[in-house]
């Protein structure tokens, strides 16, 4: 299962470049890609890639979360809320990287439901980075392409967040487990890491705007080098060809079918959510921003639609391929929509009441 699962994930992938190849080799010309390409999206993911992996591979990440974990007993919602609160910060595919091998190591010592605990981790990955712009790569892009205050794009967001943590309450487990967290060897800190936690504040705050982003290229080069950090790049090539599949797209006048002419905010969230579930989030983000003016019903969309089907969120293939066969498919499916009907339910409503009386 795991190779299958991981076989599909390069399959998206592939399909992805070779489709923005056949667009350089007949309709765009090589020399335009530095146009069309957002690179500040590019950097800043790559920024991001290489400063979380660094944190996870010297341990520190799993450090801070041993040590919460030994703080309490009720490891199921410390678990989930680790996921929720990691994803804000480091992105959703890097929490789980994170979070579920801990959860496995976890689950040997206590009675955890973990088949539940797993997909939960999953599916509260897509609602957690939901919250910040740089949370997930669909985030980042929309942050970007419409030149967002950070504060006013936390600030929009948090709906989305607070319905999404309403409807992951009742599938939680908050009963208190019997667990020997002190047989789990737990590392010293290290100095070293405050220089990695320096460096990932300054990425943020490049990201955030507050001083030009290309200033730490050669810190973040030079770190990636010598750390030797093993970055996807397969990902990073994956969304440099969004950007040129999109603009095949629109040359060819295909992306005139995706538009409907009805502009209103809950069709917008609606119609981002659906096609998130067939195209995967990340790329309808860019499809729909090349349609639409409005970036927060786009933003509720592509993130509430990260839950559902297989592909709608790169999160759900990690989860499933971490999982080490923990997880049946049908199962994390029912969860997973479930759970985005909810969620677009309550926004619906949501955004119904705030165009009417605000």
């Amino acid at each position: 299962m795991k190779n299958k699962l991981k076989d599909i994930d390069e399959l998206i992938f592939t399909f992805f470049i070779l489709l923005s190849v056949l667009f350089l080799t007949f309709i765009i010309k090589p020399t335009e890609i530095v146009d069309i390409i957002e690179w500040k999206t590019i950097f800043s993911l790559f920024y991001i890639l290489v400063i979380v992996n660094i944190l996870k591979d010297c341990g520190f990440l799993e450090w801070i979360s041993l040590k919460i974990l030994k703080k309490t007993d009720r490891v199921f919602v410390v678990l989930i809320l680790l996921t929720l609160i990691m994803s804000m910060f480091v992105t959703n595919d890097i929490a789980l990287f994170v979070v579920i091998p801990i959860t496995l190591i976890v689950a040997e010592y206590c009675n955890i439901n973990l088949r539940k605990i797993l997909m939960l981790e999953g599916i509260s990955a897509n609602i957690g980075s939901s919250l910040t712009p740089f949370g997930n790569p669909q985030n980042l892009f929309i942050y970007h392409h419409y030149n967002i205050n950070p504060i006013n794009f936390i600030v929009n967001m948090v709906p989305l967040e607070i319905f999404g943590l309403l409807i992951l309450i009742p599938f939680l487990d908050f009963k208190r487990a019997k667990i020997n967290i002190e047989s789990i060897e737990i590392q010293t800190f290290k100095k070293e890491w405050l220089i990695y936690l320096l460096i990932f504040i300054l990425v943020v705050a490049s990201i955030l705007g507050m001083f030009n982003y290309i200033y730490l290229f050669p810190i973040i080069l030079f770190i990636s080098l010598i750390k030797r950090v093993k970055i996807d790049y397969l990902f990073i090539l994956t969304f440099c060809a969004l950007f040129i599949d999109i603009e095949g797209l629109k040359r060819l006048g295909i992306i005139e079918f995706f538009k409907i002419s009805y502009e209103n905010d809950i069709f917008v969230m609606v119609y981002s959510s659906i096609l998130s579930q067939i195209l995967s989030n990340v790329p309808t983000a860019i499809l729909m921003s090349n349609i639409y003016n409005n970036w927060l019903p786009i933003a509720y969309g592509v993130n509430i639609g990260g839950n559902g089907t297989l592909i709608a969120s790169f999160a759900n293939l990690i989860t499933l391929r971490l999982s080490k066969g923990n997880i049946y498919l049908i199962e994390f499916l029912k969860y997973g929509f479930i759970i985005y009907m909810l969620h677009l339910i309550l926004l619906v409503i949501y955004l119904y009441l705030k165009n009417r009386f605000l």
